[in-house]
Formats: C-alpha cells, structure tokens, sequence
C-alpha cells in the first residue's frame, strides 16, 4: 500500500539527499562520493517514475530529469575507472600496474570534467518538490501497481536468460539495473512485514553488483596488450567471476518476484 502522504515525504526526501551528494560530490568527487550519487540518483529516479503521467510531463520536471539522466551517463565512465582502479591496487606493488594505475587516473580526470559540469547544471536546477495534495491516493497506488508488474514481469523474463549463460554481460547488467529499481520501489510502499522478494531482490543485487565488478576489469585487461601480468589478473577475475556467478545462478533458483508479474 502506498499513499500520498508517505510517498511525498519519502521523494522529498530522495531529492534532499540528491542535493547533498551533488555538494559532496563537487567538493570532492572520490570513489565513495561517486558511488553515493549514484545510489541517491537512482532512488529519485526510481520514485519519479512513480508519479502519476501528469506530473511526469511537467516540462520542469522533464527537464531536471534529463539533466539527472546525462549526470548518470557520464558518471558511469568515472564509476567503471574507479572500480578498476580500486583492483588494480591490489597489485600495485609491480611496476607494470603502477604505470596502469597512473595512466587511469589521468583519464579519471578527464571524464570528471564533464560529469562535474553536468552535476553543477542539477545543483542550479534541483528536481521539483512534490506535495501530497499535488498526488492522488487512488492514480498513485494505480501507478505503483503498473511499474512493479511491469519490472517484476521483465525480471522474470530476464532471469531464465542470464541464469543458463554466463557470457550475457550487458544482460546481467541489465537485470541488476532492474532489480534495484523493483526494490527501491518497493521499499517506498508501508508494509508491517519486509515481502520476501524484497530480501531476494537485496540478495541478488549484491551478487549482480559483483559480477559487474568482474565484469568491468575482464573488459579493462582484455583491451591492454598481453603480458605475463596481465594474463595473472585476467585469469583471477575470471576465475571469481564464475564463483559470484555459480553463486547468483543458486540464489536466483527461486523467483520470488515473480509473483508480482503482470499475468498472460
């Protein structure tokens, strides 16, 4: 069940907390600030999308919303080289890395000059507030129930795809991506008892978050020129890789969520 009253409060504040970590992330646009606008980023999207089309179509909001999206592209790249380079330090003690740690970090550099200018523009245009008595009651649960059926039904879908083959990387990111949408919105509903899906959703984003970890430096060491080293860590990514895999396809044996899918 979700009302007017509790979604107001809980979108005001996912918008507060995006301002806050666009100000961090201005400051001092680290690893952790990074990862943290993402995540505020995502929760505020998540509950935009549970607006009612009214709302949505603002131009306003519409706009703020594009600047929040282009914000998201251009940090992915930031994202990315910072999990690179969160792995490669664990090799850093041979001079080979070291020259690949200080190669990356110059192109951290250049990729943070757009994504900070895209973060000033949504510090100088915020997503718009919203009131309970701008919401409707009955269009706001009807639009809660179409988005959970609609992400719970493509999950299900995904799923058998991803779980029979391991090579589907971009899939898997994608079923991650929706996974986490279905639990942030989810978690924006009153409930007295956690729904189980919502623990499975938790459970396999985890697995998933890894998996795209992996995913990343396999893509980074396989565009480099071969070496001995670089074949070490290639090898070791891959080889953790199928363990968080083999350990999501187990996870994932029951689907929960299903039982929020749209029905045939």
């Amino acid at each position: 069940m979700i009302t007017r009253d509790s979604f107001a409060k809980e979108y005001d504040k996912f918008a507060k907390a995006l301002t806050r970590r666009v100000k961090a992330y201005l400051r001092d646009p680290n690893a952790e600030n990074v990862h943290r606008l993402r995540t505020s980023t995502r929760r505020l999207q998540s509950a935009f999308a549970l607006l009612p089309k009214t709302n949505r179509r603002e131009n306003r909001a519409q706009n703020a919303m594009a600047r929040i999206k282009k914000l998201m592209k251009a940090n992915a790249s930031v994202r990315d080289q910072d999990i690179t380079l969160s792995k490669l330090s664990m090799y850093k003690q041979n001079p080979a890395y070291e020259r690949l740690i200080q190669d990356l970090r110059k192109s951290r550099k250049s990729h943070l000059a757009q994504a900070k200018e895209l973060a000033s523009s949504v510090q100088k245009n915020p997503a718009p507030r919203v009131k309970p008595s701008d919401l409707s009651d009955s269009l706001l649960q009807k639009r809660y129930n179409k988005v959970v059926r609609k992400l719970g039904s493509k999950i299900t879908t995904e799923l058998p795809l991803v779980r029979e083959d391991p090579s589907k990387v971009e899939e898997l990111h994608v079923v991650r991506r929706d996974c986490k949408q279905l639990r942030y919105v989810l978690e924006m509903a009153d409930f007295s008892r956690p729904p189980k899906p919502l623990a499975a959703l938790r459970s396999w984003q985890d697995l998933l978050g890894i998996i795209r970890d992996h995913d990343v430096m396999i893509e980074y060491l396989q565009g480099l020129r071969k070496s001995p080293e670089i074949q070490i860590a290639l090898n070791n990514e891959i080889e953790n890789r199928g363990k968080a895999y083999r350990k999501f396809v187990e996870a994932s044996r029951e689907n929960p969520v299903s039982r929020f899918a749209a029905k045939p």
